[in-house]
């Protein structure tokens, strides 16, 4: 009567939970290892195209860098040219007239 009811149940359970972990784990491997060996052949078969298309984006990126930098030069510029006005009609002798030239 022990392997009636009361000690059957979590046999099985351990039994079919041994089993599903083994046979997971392995069917698991067995996909990553295939599919990461498809990865990597397509990678290497197209290795050349990947390296000119990252030296075209490096390029774009160092395009890009040098605009953002000749902007930010022009805004410099800019900002200093205007303190530079502003300092001039703030600091510009008055007569103390009318404020009016």
């Amino acid at each position: 009567a022990l392997f009636t009811f009361g000690l059957s149940i979590p046999v099985g359970a351990a039994l079919g939970g041994t089993t599903g972990l083994v046979v997971g784990t392995t069917v698991g491997a067995t996909t990553g290892a295939v599919g990461g060996g498809a990865a990597g052949y397509g990678v290497y078969s197209k290795r050349d195209e990947i390296r000119n298309a990252a030296g075209s984006a490096l390029a774009k990126a160092g395009d890009g860098a040098e605009l953002v930098k000749g902007k930010a030069a022009a805004g410099v510029s800019y900002v200093k040219d205007a303190a530079l006005a502003a300092r001039t009609r703030l600091l510009r002798p008055s007569t103390g007239g009318s404020g009016e030239d």
